[in-house]
Formats: C-alpha cells, structure tokens, sequence
C-alpha cells in the first residue's frame, strides 16, 4: 500500500466502477478514513475528472448527520483522492444478503425516514443524487444511516438527456426514456430501494438485456409486495399504496418531496 499525504492505505475495501474505496489512516489523528481514488484508466477521461472534483466540490458544502462527511480532497500529478468518513458498517445490500435477509417492515421504514431526511437535504441545495439504492446507503456498527456516493449527482437546472446515468434497475421511466429528470426521480429510485429491503429482491429482476429490463421500466405494472416474515398482512395494502405512489410512472403522481414521502412511512415506526 502507500501512502498520499498525511494519509496511509491500509487495505482495499471496494474496487468497483471508475474508482477504488481504501480504508487509510490519517497519520496525524490515527483516526481511519475511507480514500476513493481514481482508477488510473478513468483518471484519463476529461470528463470522469470533472465528474470527480464535483462530488468533491458537492460533499464540501454538506453537512447532515445522514450524509457522510469529506474530510480532504487530494490533487497529485497523477490521480485525485477524495478522503471521507469512515464508516464502520456494512451497506444496506450487502447487510441484507449477508446478515439479515429481507429486513422487517419497521426497521425499512427506521431507515428509509434517515435516507429520505438526507435526501430532502440535498434536493434543498437543488441537487439530485440520482444513484439511491442499497448499495449507496451505510449502515454503521451503532446503527446510523449514511448516505454515500455523489459522483453522478447532478444541480436541477444543469441535467441534460445525455448527462442523465444511473443504475439501470434503479433508475425511473424519465431517466431510461432521456426525459426531464427532476427530485422525483430520487423519489422513485427510494420507492425501489424500499421494495428491495422488504422482500430481498428488485421488481424486476431476470431480464437478459438493458433493453429488455428498460422497455419493463416502462411499459409494466409494478408487482405487488405480499406479506412475509418482514411484512405484517395487516399493513400489506398500506404499504403497497406507498410502493405504488413513489414508483408511479408520472412522476407527477409521484410525492411531491421526500417529507411527503416521510409523513406517510412514518406511521409504521
């Protein structure tokens, strides 16, 4: 490993996509830190770069207790380095798939209100994250919810058709349609994330292609949530009223912010 700065690289802990995560040490506290560094491929890209400093530039300016933290951004001649909070936990998929299986519909709720309470943060300085899922949400060895990963988030008045990314079985009918992308495609991607944490499995799952899973994005009903060993038949319709609403095709049927969102999910903890 070596060492940036006053940081040392301990060991990796995510090497996915354009960057990889290290755990470090901050070598004048001892305390530990996560470090995202370039993959030296994508240092290459013009735009990954610009991508890069924005999600510096973004965590800069954040503080919310539901949001992790950018303690420094490092520039060197040969690769940049976004040095975060570390948190000590494990992310809701990997939690879920690994620990718990699908999670009961009191602890989803516990959870979803601290990811939507980060989120009307964001969606408050004009920024969409455009990647909830899983996977982007930490939760720590004392239990708080942290929402990661700004990389692809956008301001609202600078997305355009060509700029709109994000992961395919997450992403809303606007976003795989090139359409005008807006707080109510964070919404929607919330709505997802919430069915994955009650039944241990997307809406859609199976699809041989991008294609194919996009056109279903579109075009097909939602399935419906049944009661489980995570979700009380009693609450089976209430809850299922609340999938549909957040996912609804038009995003105009959608909530309208993510304290709508909260008010309704709220009654379940």
């Amino acid at each position: 490993m070596k060492q940036i700065n006053n940081i040392e690289l301990v060991q990796v802990l995510n090497s996915g996509g354009t960057a990889t995560v290290y755990l470090g040490v901050d070598l004048f506290t001892g305390e530990p830190v996560a470090v995202k560094e370039l993959k030296a491929s994508m240092f290459k890209s013009d735009f990954v770069r610009e991508k890069f400093i924005e999600e510096a530039n973004q965590y800069l300016y954040m503080d919310h207790p539901n949001i992790v933290q950018l303690k420094d951004f490092i520039v060197t001649n040969d690769n940049h380095y976004l040095v975060m909070e570390y948190i000590d936990g494990k992310n809701l998929y990997d939690y879920m798939n690994t620990v718990t299986g699908p999670l009961p519909l009191q602890n989803v709720a516990l959870l979803l209100n601290e990811v939507l309470s980060a989120l009307n943060y964001v969606h408050e300085r004009n920024l969409i994250h455009l990647d909830i899922k899983p996977s982007n949400i930490m939760l720590s060895s004392l239990n708080s919810v942290k929402l990661v990963d700004f990389g692809i988030s956008q301001e609202k008045k600078s997305i355009t058709h060509d700029k709109a990314m994000g992961s395919p079985a997450y992403m809303s009918p606007e976003q795989v349609e090139g359409g005008q992308i807006d707080f109510q495609t964070d919404i929607y991607s919330a709505g997802i994330t919430m069915y994955e944490l009650l039944t241990g499995r997307l809406p859609f799952q199976n699809c041989e292609s991008r294609e194919e899973l996009f056109k279903i994005i579109k075009l097909n009903k939602m399935p419906f949530i049944e009661a489980n060993n995570s979700l009380d038949k009693a609450h089976e319709i209430e809850i299922n009223r609340i999938f549909l609403k957040a996912t609804n095709k038009n995003k105009k049927e959608r909530y309208s912010s993510c304290e709508a969102f909260q008010s309704d999910i709220i009654q379940f903890i």
